[in-house]
């Protein structure tokens, strides 16, 4: 036996792996557990942004890295600090009459339930009605739990409850980033004008750029939303978001909506623009926004637009939709106005009744 740990001691390399192990083995448990968290953590963020390249794939599995690590020894710290010790008169002791020596910390338990509450607000966590009722039920068997004086399972509940909290907000952070990255591979190349000068006149529902030399009408129960007032997420697209019209004043995605992009050129050839289009859409398919995508034909509706569209299964929002682009082709100005639509899938139409009357009813008043 001897001759045969000899034998391994002459491996290259074989002195220097046996010390770290000796490392690893010296270790604190919560260490080991960070070790073991990070491996899989590493593999799962790459696994994640593996349809991003190989820079950004790094560099997103980096920031989620980062942020669920500050949030895993976060939780370390709030652990220690949970229970604080108790001084016992030594009369106790004495006379053999048992007493508990440590006590929690009662504003560190109210933190614990009500960040957790927090993070899930600001998460969106409880725009699902099944996620309200989960942490109420989950909250209250906790402090039951409490109220029995069971330390050890008390614990684990609290635990339970701040990894959800770290998850979410690990994966927000995740998302925010994300959102961030498809904003800066699809920003237009050329210098972006501003775009927000946008009138109503509620009486006719007539909504007019005068930059843009463009008006609409607006059907009841539809909104205008600001291209100054919208998210990166909402910008992300291709061309420069000139604004966006849809069923919701407060959802900008919400079926159907059109959102307006701007370029400051005429394009003979609309190949270019829906490679583009195609290149958005595999991002939001990589990401596992949408499934199921199919290409339909090349469309043009009242000889004023042309595009492509395809349908889908929309994740975020369960159901059959489609989308595309149509590209304004009969007016004088030198740019070009795409219209990027997202609507629910109808058997037997081509596209939502008031879609249609949208793109029928918009003018360009070239002078």
């Amino acid at each position: 036996m001897i001759w045969f740990i000899n034998l391994l001691r002459k491996i290259p390399g074989w002195e220097k792996g046996t010390a770290a192990l000796h490392r690893l083995q010296e270790l604190s448990l919560t260490q080991k557990l960070f070790l073991v968290y990070s491996v899989f953590a590493i593999y799962f963020l790459l696994y994640h942004e593996a349809h991003l390249p190989l820079f950004w794939m790094i560099g997103l599995a980096f920031v989620g890295y980062i942020a669920s690590g500050i949030l895993f020894w976060g939780i370390v710290y709030a652990f220690r600090k949970l229970e604080t010790k108790v001084e016992l008169p030594a009369i106790f002791a004495e006379v053999g009459i048992a007493r508990p020596t440590t006590k929690f910390v009662p504003w560190i338990e109210a933190s614990f339930f009500l960040i957790p509450v927090l993070v899930c607000f600001l998460t969106g966590f409880f725009e699902n009605r099944s996620g309200i009722l989960f942490l109420a039920v989950y909250a209250v068997g906790v402090l039951l739990i409490r109220l029995i004086e069971n330390k050890v399972y008390y614990k684990i509940g609290l635990l339970g409850i701040l990894i959800l909290a770290a998850g979410l907000s690990s994966f927000k952070a995740l998302q925010l980033t994300e959102v961030w990255v498809a904003y800066i591979q699809f920003k237009p190349s050329f210098e972006e004008k501003d775009l927000s000068n946008w009138t109503f006149d509620e009486p006719s529902r007539t909504l007019s750029n005068p930059d843009l030399k463009l008006s609409v009408h607006l059907p009841e129960d539809f909104y205008f939303h600001n291209p100054k007032n919208l998210n990166l997420e909402s910008k992300t697209g291709i061309g420069q978001i000139a604004g966006i019209i849809s069923s919701s004043d407060t959802d900008p995605s919400r079926y159907p909506s059109i959102r307006i992009f701007y370029f400051p050129q005429r394009f003979e050839d609309d190949t270019q623009l829906v490679n583009d289009f195609k290149k958005f859409l595999d991002s939001l398919l990589e990401r596992g926004d949408i499934q199921e995508v199919n290409e339909l034909e090349r469309e043009s509706f009242e000889d004023r637009y042309y595009g492509k569209f395809w349908t889908f299964y929309d994740v975020l929002r369960p159901r059959y939709a489609k989308t595309g682009i149509f590209i304004l082709e009969k007016h004088k100005e030198p740019y070009t106005l795409v219209f990027l639509i997202s609507e629910s899938l109808i058997k037997g139409r081509k596209h939502e009744e008031a879609v249609e009357k949208i793109l029928s009813s918009l003018e360009v008043h070239s002078e």
